[in-house]
């Protein structure tokens, strides 16, 4: 009898043992990727402002919020010259993508303190970044991307703060400073893969001490002198289809980063010494030359994961 009751034991238990077996291996077939997002900035060209910081209350891909996602406040002001933070990092479903999200929450930071988008001015006093009654905002980028099951996607999220960002002398004095309108602050981000994506760096070489100079970079035949020179928009904001910009310090030095793939050209830009605002004022462009061989200003070649040195000659200021 003890015989028999094994056996019927064992005709019961192989089934669920295979079934087991099945289900574990379709757990193994589940088609997972990892992806990592991180934010950086173009500079802001306020002499005012001590800092910018910036609240993600959520990333969505497709719509669809990413599992795992911790609300951060970001010093997004300190992230300029290719230094990025890293917004998210996880498992995301293997698939291909059409557009990620940022949700920004203007009412409170990761502290709950109020507010959750501002400009601290040199001052140390706070501007609300966003007036309206509005909480949040989900500003939505169109780029296509696949999560693979064998390897990490690299997205890097640019917010272009000085075309994002400005200032209104008429307004009250803790609420000077104000995000564009939705449609320009969509257009002041961009999002790129990282390893598809290179930099333009290098020194400008002469005597500019008079002068505070940016650099440009526009895709190639982008770049339309008498449109870019005049304030465009709601917001009036100069050089406003530029990919991306950058500082000269004051050794000459500057990096423009996280470049896709392609061809651009880069363009010299002279401001005064900053107005009683803070702001910059627009003296002209300046008219530069490549000193690197085989190297012009309106052509330059960016490869992902490379550097392209361009160094120039300041031969006339504005």
């Amino acid at each position: 009898m003890k015989t028999k009751i094994m056996l019927f034991a064992l005709v019961i238990l192989i089934p669920l043992f295979t079934i087991q077996c099945s289900k574990s291996d379709d757990d193994s077939d589940e088609t997972g990727g990892n992806l990592s997002v991180k934010i950086t900035d173009a500079p802001s060209d306020d002499a005012n402002i001590q800092a910018i910081f910036v609240t993600v209350a959520g990333v969505k891909v497709n719509g669809v919020s990413v599992e795992g996602f911790q609300k951060k406040t970001i010093k997004i002001s300190d992230l300029h010259s290719g230094k990025t933070e890293v917004l998210f990092a996880g498992d995301v479903q293997a698939d291909t993508y059409s557009n990620i999200s940022l949700v920004l929450d203007y009412d409170k930071d990761v502290s709950g303190n109020a507010p959750g988008c501002y400009v601290m001015d040199k001052t140390n006093v706070k501007h609300n970044l966003y007036a309206s009654s509005s909480a949040s905002a989900e500003i939505k980028l169109d780029k296509s991307f696949v999560i693979s099951s064998d390897g990490t996607t690299n997205l890097v999220i640019d917010f272009d703060l000085r075309k994002s960002i400005i200032y209104n002398e008429n307004s009250t004095a803790s609420n000077k400073y104000k995000f564009v309108t939705d449609a320009e602050l969509k257009n002041s981000l961009r999002v790129v893969l990282q390893e598809k994506s290179g930099e333009i760096k290098g020194k400008a070489s002469n005597n500019f001490s008079n002068s505070e100079l940016f650099v440009y970079a526009y895709r190639k035949n982008q770049f339309n002198a008498t449109t870019e020179t005049q304030a465009q928009g709601s917001s009036n904001v100069l050089f406003a289809k530029a990919v991306s910009s950058a500082k000269v310090n004051a050794d000459g030095t500057y990096k423009l980063t996280f470049l896709e793939e392609g061809d651009y050209e880069v363009h010299v830009v002279s401001y005064g010494h900053y107005s009683s605002t803070g702001k910059l004022t627009f003296k002209g462009l300046v008219t530069a030359n490549s000193i690197i061989s085989g190297l012009v200003m309106n052509n330059i070649s960016v490869s992902g994961n490379a550097s392209v040195d361009l160094n120039f000659n300041i031969t006339v200021l504005p």
